[in-house]
This record gives structure tokens, sequence and C-alpha cells, in this order.
């Protein structure tokens, strides 16, 4: 796969989580979550708002570059940063749980995360 191509899409599907995120936080985190104890609250709300931003800023830096970027060396180290910075975060989740915050990890990063990994891997190595 080309390397643009997997930051394009890596780039479009982040951007579009971070801004569903964004859009209705709280319905966001009761789909997760359910009715949870503090799902509706506004520090959970905005906790998820900063998630999607995130999502959204790694989503659109990786649009960006993948149109601004000619040099297959630096979309490849683009695209073993996301690697990097997507495993953190998938190690992140996995904290939450073995440390007691989380009684499940919730399934959709657990396919996205691995699922992202895959594609930057796959490009980048290829």
């Amino acid at each position: 796969m080309e390397h643009t191509l997997a930051m394009q899409i890596v780039g479009g599907f982040l951007l579009i989580i971070g801004l569903m995120k964004n859009k209705d936080p709280i319905k966001f985190n009761k789909g997760i979550f359910g009715d949870a104890e503090g799902a509706d609250a506004g520090p959970a709300a905005s906790m998820r708002m900063l998630i999607g931003g995130a999502f959204a800023g790694i989503g659109a830096m990786n649009l960006y570059l993948s149109m601004n970027v000619d040099d297959a060396a630096a979309t490849e180290a683009v695209l073993m940063g996301n690697v990097i910075a997507f495993a953190l975060i998938l190690a992140s989740l996995v904290g939450a749980k073995l440390r007691g915050f989380l009684e499940e990890i919730p399934m959709p990063p657990m396919v996205i995360f691995p699922a992202l990994i895959v594609i930057c891997l796959y490009s980048a190595m290829g």
C-alpha cells in the first residue's frame, strides 16, 4: 500500500471518530459504557471531547502530511510514528484495566487501534 494512501485512510478515519466524539460526547460515552454512573457528567463529556480533539488532530496531521510530503522516508517515519502512538494508546487502555480503573475494555478501541497499527505497519514495511 502506498504511504500516502495509508496516511489518508488513517487520517480520515481518526478525523471522523474525533468529530463524532466532539459532536455528542455524552451519547458517545453512553454508547461505550451504557448508563454507568458519571457517563453523562460534564467532566466525562469534557474528557471525551479532549480525546476526540486529539484523535482529530492526529487525523488532520496525517491528511495534511499525506498531501504535502513527497519523500518516502518522511512518510514512512510518519507511519511508524502512528504505530508508536496507537500502541501507546492501546497500552494505556490495557493499563487502565489492569489497574482497576475499567471493569472491561470497550470493544471499539480493541478493534480500531490494532487495525490502524496493521495498516500503518503494512504500508511502512512494504
